[in-house]
């Protein structure tokens, strides 16, 4: 496996675009299409929050269908809390593209990021529609990255290549979303995070759900910015076959091998998007080792991530490393605290329960003004792991969430 350039158009087949179409009141490029020559399987992942956005229960229903062709997105909007109109919207989107690339309307889904609450305007998607198609190519993978965020600083990209028999696979992504940030995406069988993926894997749609589950728990679903579900998250894959390896149908080596590939990608997209997280100064890895489970291990490493205390106190470089241990121990994980390790980098902070021998604040403090702050807990209770990601709580985090809809 090894990483290459690219994003959503870096796997064979892919092209995209993005334009502005008038939602944005910065004027900024608002509406990006990925779009696949040939149709595809897909499998996609949507957030559990009950208070679901128009976009997604649509795509909820396209899902179902047996192969897609391409993935319509606006920013500035979220289309949620529109009741049936923002429905309806939702729905125009896809016929609007379907219409504009001679497809059915199922073989379309659907995305939208912004503010809630505000009616979208789809008249002006439905005009630009027409350019948007018109300039879709193999070089839009950065206007599709750079189109879907919203107060996101950068664009965020990543693609690898990876072996399976004699073919080589291509994987790409782009995502976006900085605030509202703390996803639980429930993959579907048959401010906000976005993350799309475009791969030229032979793959059955099975399969493919199958894959994306285990990525996006590893991956997407371990991160947190504020520990606020958003309407949208969404997690898409496309799998158009132009690889042309053997059709992956069951879970054999070239499955785990492809996994390993969709895994380490996702993971990169959602360092970037913890590390952009709003006002964010600090990106913060978070390790939990020794669970008696994996789930147990996940619960505990995002309990310390969403740890407004501990965020606060990443930011000031205070190595307040007590608001780890209270974290862990209000995470409803059964575990003994008196055998419980933690470290601050690679300086061991407690030891079985107590102030570890040695440890040094000042120099704990030295390790808190860096920019990738890591830090380890060992629960000693299994042979189980699991890694999470956030970033510090700055002052400009408040200043951006108190005028975000102004």
């Amino acid at each position: 496996m090894i990483v290459v350039k690219g994003g959503v158009t870096a796997a064979k087949g892919f092209l995209a675009n993005g334009v502005k179409a008038g939602i944005k009141k910065s004027g900024r490029k608002d509406l990006a299409l990925l779009y696949s020559e040939v149709p595809c399987a897909a499998a996609a992942s949507f957030t559990t929050n009950r208070f679901e956005a128009s976009p997604v229960k649509v795509s909820r229903l396209h899902i179902k269908s047996k192969m897609h062709q391409a993935i319509i997105v606006n920013s500035g909007n979220a289309n949620c809390a529109s009741g049936k109109d923002g429905d309806s919207k939702a729905a125009r989107m896809a016929a609007s593209a379907a219409k504009a690339m001679d497809l059915a309307r199922h073989e379309i889904l659907v995305a939208s990021t912004g503010i809630i609450g505000v009616p979208l305007p789809v008249e002006r998607i439905e005009k630009s529609m027409a350019g948007l198609v018109r300039g879709l190519s193999k070089r839009g993978a950065g206007e599709f990255a750079e189109t879907i965020m919203t107060t996101d600083t950068v664009p965020k990209e990543f693609a690898v290549k990876v072996k399976l028999g004699s073919s080589i696979v291509t994987i790409g992504g782009a995502c976006k979303g900085v605030g509202m940030v703390y996803p639980a995406m429930k993959t579907e069988r048959h401010a906000t995070m976005l993350a799309f993926l475009a791969t030229d894997a032979s793959i059955s749609k099975r399969m493919l759900e199958e894959a994306l589950t285990e990525a996006v728990a590893d991956s997407f679903n371990m991160i947190s910015v504020d520990g606020d579900m958003s309407t949208n998250d969404t997690c898409f894959i496309l799998a158009n076959g132009l690889a042309g390896n053997e059709k992956i149908t069951k879970k054999d080596r070239h499955y785990i091998e492809f996994v390993k590939a969709l895994k380490f990608l996702s993971s990169n997209l959602a360092r970037m998007l913890a590390a952009d997280g709003e006002g964010a100064t600090k990106l913060v890895e978070i390790k939990v080792t020794g669970a008696g489970s994996k789930e147990d291990a996940a619960v505990v490493a995002r309990k310390i991530s969403t740890s407004n205390l501990l965020k606060c106190a990443i930011f000031g470089e205070d190595p307040n490393w007590g608001r780890v241990a209270a974290a862990c121990g209000s995470a409803g994980v059964d575990f003994d605290p008196d055998k419980t390790d933690i470290y601050l980098g690679g300086m061991k902070a407690l030891s079985n329960g107590a102030i570890a021998k040695g440890y040094s604040k000042d120099r704990a403090r030295k390790f808190f003004k860096t920019k990738t702050v890591q830090i380890t807990v060992d629960l000693k209770s299994g042979k189980h792991s699991a890694t999470a990601w956030t970033c510090d709580f700055s002052k400009e985090y408040v200043a951006i969430n108190s005028e975000y809809s102004t």
